[in-house]
């Protein structure tokens, strides 16, 4: 499922093929895609604009028109961008360029959703999404407040879109293995220094996974990500196998090793 740095390398996507061209139209062809709006309503906010502007927050994506509408791209689980002359087999939203080459939103399974606003911030207000971790605004005392009070596993917090936007279960797990934190290791527990290597190891890690989607390169070795195998020898200590649970419903890997919750 497309998570932060996967979205955001989708916009990047988005302005390389997008920006400042007309739009001659667009097209539904499946209108299950759709959300909160009609393709009517499309057709009318985008057809002869141009998209001048693009904003990421979290998982979501925005576009801002001449028009003064702003394109909404959520992708679902399968969910992708594609730029070029025809669109692909599970294009479900079509935007043509009046010199012929189109984006298309393409989801084979329909998890998706495409839409159209006329305000990105009354949107996420609405969704009630927590903050970008990726936003300069949101530092470690920020984060901080954002443990406050709380309760339950770790993981299964980092995951809650209402404190943390963007965050998913692959992400997570990553972030908790770099960091040496258990992620059933309670919130209300972690000491002040374990609050820190997680929010430090979540910038650097969220910001390394774009720059390599973005030249198509892996992940080091010895991180998680490459290596989710239950049994395999952890890639980062060397000294523990890697395990499997089930935390808030998602399927989790961790080293018992060097993961402790007593270190948290």
């Amino acid at each position: 499922m497309p998570e932060l740095p996967e979205v955001e390398n989708y916009r990047r996507r988005f302005e390389s093929c997008a920006l400042r061209r007309r739009i001659a139209g667009v097209e539904v062809t499946d209108a299950r895609i759709l959300h909160e709006t009609t393709e009517r309503a499309l057709r009318e906010g985008l057809a002869g604009a141009r998209f001048v502007s693009t904003r990421r927050h979290g998982k979501h994506l925005f576009a801002e028109a001449t028009s003064g509408a702003w394109l909404y791209l959520h992708f679902g689980m399968t969910g992708d961008l594609y730029c070029g002359a025809d669109p692909p087999r599970f294009s479900r939203f079509v935007v043509r360029f009046v010199k012929g080459e189109l984006l298309a939103f393409e989801d084979m399974r329909l998890f998706g959703r495409v839409g159209l606003l006329s305000d990105p911030d009354s949107f996420v207000a609405r969704k009630r999404l927590g903050l970008d971790p990726l936003d300069e605004s949101f530092g470690r005392t920020r984060f901080e407040e954002r443990l406050t009070r709380r309760r339950g596993s770790i993981k299964a917090l980092l995951m809650n879109q209402a404190v943390i936007a963007g965050l998913g279960n692959l992400w997570v797990d990553e972030i908790l293995f770099q960091s040496g934190i258990d992620p059933r290791a309670r919130v209300e527990r972690l000491s002040g220094p374990s609050r820190r290597r997680i929010f430090d190891a979540m910038r650097r890690i969220l910001r390394l996974a774009i720059a390599r989607q973005e030249s198509d390169r892996p992940m080091p070795p010895h991180y998680l990500i490459e290596n989710r195998t239950a049994g395999a020898a952890c890639p980062r200590c060397g000294a523990g196998n890697l395990r499997r649970t089930v935390i808030a419903g998602r399927t989790t890997y961790f080293c018992p090793v060097h993961q402790l919750s007593s270190r948290a």
